[in-house]
């Protein structure tokens, strides 16, 4: 599992969203408390946003955020009017490397996924690649199930929300023809416009997901409220949340 967050509204500082609240991602790296598995997030972590020319801009490290030493230099100068962040606890198998820490970027889209699922590489990973464009296909640089599902995304047509859709459709389809499988798929999807969120799992409970409405004057979804203010509200299991300017 991981821990993510999107933020969508006025500009902000990325300290401001990324580890200046007392539940901020970065603690949720070492202090996470609604984990189903695994107790930290020390695989890595990245951040995504949109740069001036509009188009994605993705800083990922393999290191623990709290071992980064360039996350002090970051946080105090970037500022943006769009977050998204993910810090990794990585499945067993799929490693530890550039390739496979989130976020994702690709066709102006960025991508996070909070989960696994179970045996992708003996179960759903041939499924995907057979349904995925050779171009799709091709730019796939890792081996997560993480970087599968957003090309899977990708390669759905729609609104963003619809393709968020029909992807989760189509792995829960996928996943009914193996007895037993688990399957963790929280998942957020931005277009620099809007943000297209789910919580979903398949056998097993979903990880946990929040959303505040009015966090520092925009809109926040995030694994774990980053603090104690009554606006937070937990994301109904099997919901999908659209996030709008």
């Amino acid at each position: 599992m991981c821990r993510i967050a999107a933020y969508l509204g006025p500009s902000c500082l990325l300290r401001d969203f990324l580890d200046a609240p007392a539940h901020s991602l970065a603690r949720q790296s070492w202090d996470a408390r609604e984990m189903a598995s695994a107790t930290v997030n020390a695989d890595g972590w990245g951040v995504g946003w949109y740069a001036d020319d509009g188009r994605p801009a993705i800083y990922r490290h393999t290191l623990p955020i709290w071992a980064d030493g360039n996350v002090d230099a970051l946080a105090r100068s970037l500022s943006r009017e769009l977050w998204v962040g993910n810090v990794r606890s990585a499945t067993p198998g799929l490693g530890t490397d550039h390739a496979n820490t989130q976020p994702f970027a690709g066709d102006g889209l960025i991508f996070a996924h909070n989960g696994y699922i179970q045996d992708f590489a003996a179960t759903l990973r041939a499924r995907i690649r057979a349904e995925l464009d050779p171009a799709i296909e091709q730019s796939i640089n890792g081996n997560t199930d993480s970087e599968y599902l957003f090309s899977l995304v990708r390669q759905q047509s729609g609104t963003l929300p619809e393709r968020l859709g029909k992807a989760l459709r189509l792995v829960q389809g996928w996943l009914a023809e193996h007895d037993d499988l688990k399957a963790l798929l929280n998942m957020v999807v931005t277009d620099g416009r809007q943000i297209a969120a789910v919580r979903s799992a398949w056998n097993t409970t979903a990880p946990s997901l929040y959303l505040h409405e009015s966090w520092g004057g925009g809109v926040v979804l995030a694994s774990e409220a980053f603090d104690e203010d009554p606006g937070w509200q937990a994301v109904v299991p099997d919901r999908f949340v659209t996030l709008r300017r």
